[in-house]
Formats: C-alpha cells, structure tokens, sequence
C-alpha cells in the first residue's frame, strides 16, 4: 500500500545503498531479498518504506518490536531519560537500574532474583554459560540441532545451524542433542507414541559423549530461525528432571520469546519449569 506521508522526503535509495554496503560493510553481513526495500519509518505494527510503501511487519526486527515500531509510551519514556540523564557507568547510584531487575524478580519464574544486564542476545549468553562453567567448575555443553543462540566464538559453536557456524575452529566439549521438532521429527517418531524421546536422548548423550557432568544444557525456549519450532509438552519437564540428576544446569535462551510474546511473561512457564 503506498502512502504520501514520506514522499517528501529524499533517500538515496536501495541502489546506492547496497553499493556503499559493498563498499564498507563487512560481506558476512547479507540479507534475505534479491531486491531489498530501503525502509525510512516505522509505526507500530506498520513499517514503510523510501517509495511510500506500508507493510504489515510481521517480521518485527527478529521478534523484537514486540511493542510496535515508535511506541508513543515507549518514545516518551525514551526521551525523558535522554533529556534526564545518558550514561554515568556504574561508578555512580542509579536508581532505575536497580528497580528495573527488583521488577525482573517479581516476574522471572522460579528461585531467580538477581539479575546481570546486557546489551545483546548473544551477550547475555555467553555471560549465561561462562556463570555455568563458574558454577560447576565443567566447561562441557549440551545445545540442540538447528538451534541459535549468537555471535561470539562459544555462542556460534553452541549454534546448531551450518550457515551461521561460520568459525574454522568452534570450541571444543559441546555435544548436540536432536531438537524436539513433532512435525518433522528428526528421530522419525510421532508425539506422544515416542514418550519424548528427543528429550530421553539428552541422558544418552550425557552418559556416553561427555565426562557426566556438563555445565549446561541450552536450548531456545522456542527456536526461532529453525522454523518457529515448539517443543511438545512435557519436553523441557523431562530434560529438566534429566539435568537434575546430573547435576547439569539449564540456560533457557528466550531472546525471541522472553517478555511476553507468547502469553505469558518468558515461554518456559508454559512447559512448567
């Protein structure tokens, strides 16, 4: 649908940019059209681009414009930190940060109090294993098949998709399990016949390919790039009770599915964990 809200305005276009992309961006970074839009706005679900088009961002930035694109609410609480305060580091009290993780204890599932910001997904699990590998003292992983979880060297190889293990030396000691995908079953079983065996091959794997105790086992609590694949009821309850036995701990990556985008505050509490 095209709209005259923008016209006005002048862009340099997807051309030109697609040549200075060439030019200065690092050719790993790619993109998923042949003919890429150049997208100049955005307002809640809707996004548009340099030639009025509006499109119903169903996308949503990897999931992460939960709340829409250019939230009046979110602006405005935006703006009045940035024209209150920017940065001072963590030399100095603050005040929000420490209600913003009092706020994440009310709401995070289980025992978990404490909280440790971060500014990416892959951060935030790469600071989850290394506290793993802290905890017991193994520096062993179990991750899943076609699983995600980012950039850095330990999270590229506890990644399960080839395009994105792009790494000539991934680190050592990470053991992958089949991921609990019912519709295209990896393990050519059918849920509930198979009694989750997907999750049942996660102590095979801890008994027989690491030392019997790994630090972690981390999956998406849904994975995203696989496909939008749900585990079934009853899988991360099992490979819990699992991880319990070996005293093995369990990082829940929920970067595409934390904060409510399915329901309920962090997609684990729909598995009973």
């Amino acid at each position: 649908m095209a709209t005259d809200s923008i016209s006005e305005h002048s862009y340099i276009g997807a051309a030109a940019i697609l040549e200075k992309k060439k030019k200065y961006i690092m050719p790993c970074l790619g993109h998923f059209y042949s003919d890429p839009r150049q997208i100049v706005r955005g307002s809640m679900q809707y996004l548009y681009d340099s030639e009025g088009r509006e499109y119903l961002d169903c996308f949503a930035g990897v999931s992460v414009i939960n709340c829409g694109h250019c939230n009046p609410e979110i602006n405005a609480a935006v703006t009045e930190q940035v024209n209150t305060l920017q940065h001072v580091c963590n030399i100095y009290l603050t005040e929000n940060f420490v209600n913003l993780a009092e706020q994440l204890a009310r709401i995070t599932p289980g025992a978990l109090q404490k909280s440790f910001f971060c500014s990416t997904g892959t951060e935030a699990n790469e600071g989850a294993a290394l506290l793993a590998e802290i905890a017991t003292g193994s520096s062993e992983f179990i991750a899943l098949r076609n699983g995600l979880h980012g950039r850095t060297k330990l999270t590229m190889s506890l990644t399960g998709i080839a395009m994105w293990r792009t790494d000539p030396n991934p680190v050592g000691g990470i053991s992958f399990a089949p991921n609990p995908y019912c519709y295209r079953c990896p393990m050519g079983k059918e849920y509930p016949a198979c009694d989750l065996a997907c999750a049942n091959v996660v102590e095979d794997i801890i008994r027989t390919v690491t030392s019997g105790r790994p630090a972690a086992f981390i999956a998406e609590t849904i994975q995203g790039n696989a496909g939008i694949v749900v585990p079934p009821p009853g899988y991360f309850k099992r490979i819990k009770e699992i991880l319990a036995h070996f005293g093995t701990l369990f990082i829940a990556d929920e970067v595409q599915t934390g904060f409510a985008r399915t329901g309920r505050m962090f997609a684990i509490e729909h598995y009973d964990v």
